[in-house]
């Protein structure tokens, strides 16, 4: 199989290449930055399209691995040159709207919106893959993705759209709120000062801070604008913040106890 990736020599369009490669399929990629693109076809056997409608030219897949800020007038590029007997996908961590985009920019080739839930530096085996067919058609190409990525080791969810929008302001827009507010509070108390005396819990939220504020901030800051129900949820947090910090206030040492051990009987992740 012949597979193109727009954004190839990004994060994930790199891990993308790598994991085609591996599959045997035949790679080229395209990218903003040419010297990056080259630089990586020295590392990993893969074509370097000058464009992105160049690196289409044949292609069984298409990958769509750009920034959500540049989807749009992507699609606008490649949409004429496509085929019928082209499949195309995009791996943007929303997918109401470039769904959307896809639908109405490409008429002839199929399309199917796909979120890989894990970052560049992960393997495949046990990672959380989402598919988002809209009609029959994606959907048995969704069917037959999924079985293609299952037997690569990851753990595929096929669902629609707007129920993977909805997760993912709980699972993604939810969790970087946390992690934005924990670093805005630690800069204001000079955090630093008291790495020497961090333990293992401290260290783990340490880590993940970091990795957030280390993120791509265009990205993050379209998730907590875009996602549905963000603005909510970021209250509900808020409210309950204010809950458990007056318990403290109140030096309630009954109620916080007993709060904290009914939240052990819901929130204690068991995986299957």
């Amino acid at each position: 199989m012949r597979v193109a990736i727009l954004g190839g020599a990004g994060k994930m369009g790199g891990w993308f290449s790598r994991f085609f490669v591996d599959n045997g399929d035949d790679v080229v990629i395209s990218g903003r930055n040419l010297a990056k693109a080259k630089s990586l076809s020295e590392k990993i056997p893969i074509s370097v399209a000058e464009s992105s409608t160049n690196a289409i030219i044949g292609a069984d897949l298409v990958v769509i691995s750009v920034p959500i800020q540049s989807f749009e007038s992507l699609l606008a590029e490649i949409a004429p040159h496509l085929s019928e007997n082209q499949k195309v996908i995009d791996i943007t961590s929303v997918k109401v709207v470039p769904v959307d985009l896809m639908h109405k920019f490409i008429k002839s080739a199929l399309v199917l919106g796909t979120h890989p839930l894990f970052g560049p530096s992960s393997g495949a085996e046990g990672q959380n893959f989402i598919l988002t067919p809209t009609n029959v058609r994606e959907r048995a190409f969704a069917e037959d993705f999924s079985s293609f990525l299952s037997s690569k080791g990851f753990k595929v969810l096929i669902t629609n759209p707007e129920e993977h929008d909805s997760a993912m302001a709980k699972v993604l827009a939810l969790t970087h709120f946390v992690g934005i507010v924990t670093a805005d509070v630690w800069e204001e108390i000079n955090i630093n000062e008291v790495l020497p005396f961090s333990g293992t819990s401290f260290k783990r939220l340490h880590k993940f801070v970091e990795n957030v504020i280390e993120s791509d901030v265009e990205l993050y800051s379209y998730l907590q604008m875009n996602l549905p129900g963000t603005a909510d949820l970021e209250a509900l947090f808020a409210k309950k913040a204010v809950e458990w910090s007056t318990l403290s206030k109140k030096k309630d040492t009954e109620s916080f106890s007993l709060k904290m051990s009914g939240l052990k009987k819901t929130i204690i992740y068991k995986e299957e």
